[in-house]
């Protein structure tokens, strides 16, 4: 079997929401490509093999490394956060093209969204739901931007915040107002997994001096901010029955 450089979706942080075909492969890999914390709570399925901080290669030192190492076996890129958004790997991706594959994961909206015991779409309440960061939007449009998106969704989700909260309410306000939900998860599925809840007038409050964001630290931020009203909305239990009278009953009577 060809040697593969494998993009391994690892969710939040901790090995439990590694996939099986996950866990799998990265059992192949000779070489793991981690950031922290994952070194540390993958250790038991990293033991024997050669980690290292992919950050610590400019691409085209990376891209070498790589083309190295698969003359000695598979290698594995443990993805943190979510592979499908804003994922740094995906011009190593392109690069290795088809001597790679990517292993699909639980992402952090999975994780953080089962911590709330939440669904992002619930009917009559959500129906659409932005993803976005202000980091990728860029510092001198951020508070136009982010307040036409929060315009136009039921519910947003903010990665990598590097906003001060006050402010960043203050530029969501065209789109929700001061009562609406929020709620943000500080590391997910991790040791010290917090939620704090609150609404767009208070959850700077309720925050306080936690540096959940890596303002101070100068760590990457571990929080994930979940906004709208589906977070404190009451599900229609009569949606059950339509669903069971126009799908399930339609099907069995077709058989």
């Amino acid at each position: 079997m060809e040697n593969t450089v494998y993009f391994i979706g690892a969710g939040p942080g901790h090995s439990k929401y590694l996939t099986l075909e996950g866990l799998e492969v990265l059992g192949n890999c000779r070489l793991v490509f981690a950031l922290s914390p994952y070194p540390e709570t993958f250790r038991k399925y990293l033991a024997g093999k050669r980690v290292e901080n992919p950050f610590n290669y400019l691409f085209s030192e990376i891209k070498q490394e790589v083309e190295t190492a698969l003359d000695n076996g598979s290698v594995g890129f443990l993805v943190p956060g979510d592979l499908t958004v804003f994922s740094p790997f995906f011009s190593l991706v392109e690069y290795f093209g088809d001597r790679s594959r990517i292993i699909a994961g639980v992402g952090v909206i999975n994780a953080a969204a089962a911590v709330v015991k939440r669904t992002l779409d619930l009917p009559r309440v959500s129906h659409s739901v932005v993803l976005t960061s202000p980091k990728r939007i860029g510092r001198d449009t951020t508070g136009t931007v982010l307040g036409t998106l929060a315009s136009s969704a039921d519910t947003m989700v903010i990665y990598m915040n590097n906003r001060p909260l006050p402010q960043l309410m203050e530029e969501l306000a065209p789109g929700f107002g001061p009562g609406t939900p929020v709620a943000i998860v500080y590391r997910v599925g991790l040791d010290g997994e917090k939620v704090y809840r609150g609404t767009m007038a208070t959850i700077a409050d309720v925050v306080g001096d936690d540096d959940i964001f890596g303002f101070e630290s100068g760590k990457p931020s571990m929080g994930i901010i979940l906004i709208g009203d589906v977070l404190d909305a009451d599900p229609d239990p009569s949606f059950w029955d339509r669903r069971k009278e126009l799908f399930w009953d339609r099907e069995r009577r077709k058989d």
